[in-house]
């Protein structure tokens, strides 16, 4: 496993990755709603619409969006000057939907809840109809930390590109805007900002993201804690401690630390990188299962949840935590000699030991290998191991919605995981469920989800989130070869 991963010979050819994203490219030219029938913004997929547009040089758009969501974070701050060209008023906040403590029905949050809640963003964000709601009890983990992650990647990038460039930190948004005519209120939006405004904008609502997130590990082991329904898998009841919200968690922090390095902020970039260590140590030392050979969610006992449930059922969304292992490092190698990441302690049954980074290299190969073996039916991977009885507010058969069926969405970041921990032929696998070796797109798969049995693709279409998070796996994957081909070709 030293040095880079040999690439797959049966690997997506370069023709046919050009292919797929040209096909998939106006999709992701729009704004941040998941598509279809969706009319809003949840934050947690506009994280990754926004890291995909954002990559294919929408910065306009992708900047914009940033901005409006970050200015509908929950709690009290003080009007920024220039929100005023993103014609921005505060929203009604309501909550608990999704929650069977407040028997599935929605409420007005008063200035209590809204303290309560301050520094989280609500789940959705209803421009049209004008109101923000949090689909829980609580806010859920995911939306939050994932819009922290990804802002932090984007002024990352901007903060790198004007150091190469030797430009000052004032790049003129007039210029790379000048394609938006109107807003989706019909107000012009043509104004000039520099990147020091807009980063001193959204590193406090940023950080202050980062203060409630804390505040949701309630017992203080490194872990957050959650109730019914507070992550993207909205109706299968989990509460407790869930893998996927760890890692988005872990994601947000490590962003945010990078680019907070990048601006000299040393203190916080410290404090940064002590929260995201003691996540990881926390979950190789609870959420793994050496008897599993995989990571898995440590979920309460409760009346509410699914009998299959309590016996942590194995779940697709594990696989952000492998993506969350390796990101930003270009290879394997890198990631084997980076102790910054991988120097755990492990004190299970009264042992303080480490683990070393092969272990968890290890850990993680074991869990895809698991994931295939348990969660793949019919080389299709499903985001339940197993169908659940008990769900809501919707009452799920079997093969519906988070109920055992095939989601783009979690297994582009499946592919994402794969292509990063070398098992390249399950990658291409998965990638040509989406474009065959003739190049031509299977347009159901770019469906909200699917049925496993009938493969008839249900839900929103097309749903970009799932595009984008495929997209962004291909991207991966096309970066990765380009990398070998070079390295090769300079040998």
């Amino acid at each position: 496993m030293n040095g880079l991963i040999p690439r797959t010979k049966d690997k997506i050819s370069n023709e046919n990755y050009i292919k797929f994203m040209n096909a998939t490219q106006a999709e992701i030219e729009k704004n941040a709603s998941p598509g279809g029938y969706y009319k809003a913004v949840w934050c947690r997929d506009a994280s990754f619409i926004l890291k995909d547009q954002f990559q294919t040089e929408n910065f306009g758009i992708t900047l914009k969006q940033v901005l409006l969501i970050w200015a509908n974070q929950i709690g009290k701050e003080s009007y920024h000057s220039f929100l005023q060209y993103v014609n921005f008023k505060e929203l009604p906040l309501i909550y608990g939907r999704g929650s069977p403590e407040l028997d599935f029905e929605s409420r007005i949050a008063d200035e209590g809840i809204k303290t309560r809640f301050e520094g989280a963003l609500p789940t959705t964000i209803y421009y049209e109809r004008r109101f923000c709601e949090v689909y829980g009890q609580a806010p859920d983990i995911d939306s939050t930390a994932l819009m922290i992650y990804v802002t932090s990647w984007i002024l990352t990038r901007l903060v790198e590109a004007n150091e190469k460039t030797n430009y000052s930190m004032s790049l003129n948004l007039h210029t790379i805007m000048s394609e938006l005519d109107q807003d989706n209120q019909g107000e012009s939006w043509f104004f000039k900002v520099s990147i020091n405004d807009i980063i001193n904008f959204l590193i406090p609502r940023m950080l202050k993201g980062i203060s409630y997130l804390q505040a949701r590990d309630i017992d203080n082991d490194g872990l957050l804690e959650q109730k019914h329904n507070e992550d993207w898998m909205d109706t299968l009841l989990r509460t407790g401690k869930v893998v996927y919200s760890q890692a988005c968690w872990i994601l947000a922090l490590n962003s945010l630390s990078y680019l907070l390095y990048k601006l000299s902020n040393e203190k916080e970039a410290k404090r940064m990188d002590e929260l995201a260590k003691k996540a990881m140590e926390a979950v190789e030392e609870k959420l793994w299962s050496e008897k599993d050979g995989c990571y898995i969610d440590l979920l309460d006992a409760d009346l509410h949840l699914d009998k299959k449930m309590h016996n942590r059922l194995i779940t697709q969304d594990v696989s952000l935590y492998l993506v969350a292992l390796t990101e930003n490092r270009q290879n394997l190698g890198e990631v084997l000699h980076s102790s910054h990441v991988f120097d755990f302690q492990n004190t299970q049954n009264g042992n303080d030991t480490f683990l070393s980074s092969q272990e968890i290299l290890n850990r993680a190969s074991y869990s895809l290998d698991t994931l295939k073996k348990r969660i793949w039916k019919n080389n299709l991977p499903l985001v339940t191991e197993k169908e659940v009885d008990k769900t809501g507010p919707w009452l799920l058969k079997v093969n519906e919605y988070h109920n055992h069926t095939f989601w783009p969405w979690i297994t582009g970041i499946e592919m994402l995981a794969r292509n990063r921990f070398g098992k390249l032929d399950d990658f291409t696998l998965l990638m040509r469920m989406f474009i065959d070796s003739n190049g031509k797109i299977h347009s159901n798969l770019l469906h909200e989800w699917i049925d496993p049995n009938t493969f008839a693709g249900r839900g929103a279409f097309p749903f970009r989130t799932g595009i984008s998070s495929v997209r962004l796996a291909a991207k991966d994957n096309h970066t990765a070869n380009m990398v070998q081909f070079n390295n090769a070709y300079n040998r």
